[in-house]
């Protein structure tokens, strides 16, 4: 009777894993306009703020001009190209595709660096946080940045702007009196 109950709870757990995988959408966003990571940076963030979006499945390719994410619901047409139009670009074309190629995430810290709010749109400062882009750039990292929202474009616009590849860059607003930034590969 227990090996009866135990096939029965792991059939049940397979059946939702199943139904769960089947739920979920994935989509591949043509995107004409975007040239650099900082606009790839404003899209995909946007994209994940969207209903039903897999925050961290959003991915820019930005050569091929497309944006690829996942989402729990299947995704309003409509708000999806006012979102991308807010970010300043226009939809070419929005298809349902079978998966997203895996990404990996990076796990090691490379590189720490803490400023204070201060020191943001500083020429030293802005001299690191290119050099921190560009290391991402080369090496296939992901930037981690905790400061206070109001810095997000002093912060970034050295940090990605004007790349011709997207970089992948995490931003977490924060109250503190700090700024970090983190290269993970």
């Amino acid at each position: 009777m227990h090996r009866i109950a135990c096939v029965a709870l792991l059939v049940g757990t397979l059946g939702l894993s199943v139904a769960a995988r089947s739920a979920e959408h994935n989509y591949e966003i043509e995107i004409s306009g975007m040239v650099c990571a900082f606009c790839a940076y404003t899209v995909g963030k946007n994209l994940a703020t969207l209903p039903g979006v897999v925050a961290d499945s959003v991915s820019i390719d930005l050569e091929r001009g497309v944006a690829m994410l996942q989402s729990t619901q299947k995704l309003d047409a409509a708000a999806v190209e006012e979102t991308i139009l807010e970010s300043g670009f226009n939809v070419a074309g929005i298809a349902s595709i079978t998966e997203i190629p895996a990404v990996s995430t990076p796990t090691t810290q490379v590189v720490k660096l803490t400023l204070n709010d201060e020191q943001i749109g500083s020429k030293m400062a802005d001299q690191l946080l290119d050099v921190l882009g560009a290391t991402a750039l080369r090496i296939g990292g992901e930037l981690r940045v905790i400061a206070p929202g109001k810095l997000e474009s002093d912060i970034l616009k050295p940090l990605i702007a004007g790349r011709q590849r997207a970089i992948k860059v995490r931003f977490e607003s924060s109250a503190q009196g700090t700024v970090q930034v983190s290269l993970y590969h």
